[in-house]
C-alpha cells in the first residue's frame, strides 16, 4: 500500500504526462502555423530587430524608438487597436489635456522631472492647440486678434500701411507670436526666481503649455458667440491671467500670496515686453515693406514716364 507522500507523487506525475500528451497536437499546429508565416514572410516570432528601427529587440519593447515587438493582427488585436484609435484615456494627448485643466503645476514639474512618456509632446500640443483655434476662428469668420479698439486712421496710422494687413499679418503669425511670447514669459519668471530650479529653457515648457491651454477658452467663447462681445474679452482676459498664476505657481510648489504676486508680476512685465517688441519689430518690418513698395512704385511712374516721352518725341 502506498504512503500519502507516494501516491501524491504518482498522481503529480501522471498529470503532467498527460497534460503533455494533450500539448502534443496544439504544439504540432503552432509550428505548422509558423514554418506558414515564416515562408509566406510574415514570420514575427524569430526577428531580433525592431521591425520599426532595426535596433536590436532585448526586451518586448524597443529600447530606442519604444515600439512594442511586432506580432500578426489577430482579432483580438484588430479590436484593441480600433479602440485605442477611436479613443484611449490613458494615451498621452488625454492626460495631457485634462492634467493641464485640473492640476497644471503637476504636469510641469512631471515632465520637467523626466516622466515625459506619459504626456503629450509639448510643442506639437500647443501646435496643434493653436491650429484649432484658427480653424475654429476661420470658420466663425472671427478675428483672435483686433486692433479696431485702437481706432488708427490710415492718414496717422503708427504704421506706414492699413488697419486691415496689420491685422492679416498678424492672424497669420499667431502660431510664431505664441512660441516667442512663451520664450518672453520664461526670461520674465527666471528674472522674479532667479534662486529656482528651473532654467530659462526648462521653464519655456510650462510656460508654452500654459499659454496654449487658454487657447481652448478661446475656441469656447467662439462656439458660444461670446468672442467679440466686451463679456468675452473681459472674461477672457480673467481666466488667462488666473491660470497663469495658478499654474506656475504651483510649478515651484510654492503656494504664498508672495509666489502668487511675484507670478503675475512677472506675467505683466513678460506682456509688456512682449507687446513693446512686437510693435517694434513690426514698425520695421512694414517700414521695409514699404520702401521696397515705395521704390516699385517709383520705378515704374519712371518707366512708364520714359516710356511717354518717347512716344511724344516720335
Amino acid at each position: 500500500m502506498l504512503i500519502p507522500f507516494q501516491q501524491q507523487k504518482i498522481t503529480k506525475a501522471i498529470t503532467a504526462r498527460q497534460t503533455k500528451e494533450k500539448l502534443i497536437p496544439y504544439t504540432e499546429f503552432t509550428l505548422l502555423i509558423h514554418q506558414f508565416n515564416k515562408e509566406r514572410g510574415l514570420n514575427f516570432v524569430d526577428k531580433t530587430n525592431c521591425l520599426n528601427c532595426n535596433s536590436p529587440l532585448l526586451t518586448d519593447y524597443c529600447g530606442d524608438c519604444g515600439q512594442k515587438k511586432a506580432q500578426r493582427i489577430s482579432f483580438s488585436l484588430l479590436i484593441e487597436i480600433m479602440q485605442r484609435g477611436i479613443i484611449e484615456f490613458k494615451s498621452p494627448l488625454i492626460v495631457t489635456l485634462v492634467g493641464l485643466f485640473i492640476n497644471p503645476g503637476k504636469v510641469y514639474r512631471e515632465y520637467l522631472a523626466g516622466r515625459r512618456a506619459t504626456y503629450f509632446n509639448p510643442m506639437r500640443y500647443a501646435f496643434w492647440l493653436l491650429t484649432l483655434s484658427m480653424f475654429v476662428a476661420a470658420y466663425f469668420n472671427v478675428a483672435l486678434f483686433n486692433i479696431d479698439v485702437l481706432n488708427f486712421e490710415n492718414e496717422k496710422n503708427v504704421f506706414p500701411v492699413s488697419k486691415l494687413e496689420i491685422m492679416n499679418v498678424i492672424q497669420s503669425s499667431i502660431v510664431y507670436l505664441t512660441f516667442f511670447y512663451a520664450l518672453i514669459c520664461a526670461i520674465c519668471i527666471k528674472v522674479f526666481f532667479r534662486k529656482g530650479l528651473y532654467s530659462i529653457s526648462e521653464l519655456y515648457i510650462p510656460c508654452l503649455l500654459n499659454i496654449s491651454q487658454v487657447f481652448l477658452i478661446l475656441v469656447a467663447l467662439i462656439l458660444l458667440e461670446y468672442y467679440n462681445t466686451i463679456y468675452g474679452q473681459v472674461l477672457y482676459v480673467i481666466y488667462s491671467t488666473i491660470y497663469f498664476v495658478w499654474g506656475i505657481s504651483h510649478l515651484f510648489q510654492q503656494r504664498t500670496w508672495w509666489t502668487y504676486l511675484k507670478v503675475f508680476f512677472a506675467g505683466i512685465l513678460s506682456y509688456v515686453l512682449f507687446a513693446i517688441m512686437t510693435i517694434s519689430i513690426g514698425y520695421v518690418f512694414f517700414g521695409v515693406k514699404q520702401g521696397f513698395d515705395d521704390a516699385h512704385d517709383a520705378k515704374v511712374t519712371s518707366e512708364v514716364n520714359t516710356i511717354a516721352v518717347s512716344k511724344d518725341s516720335k
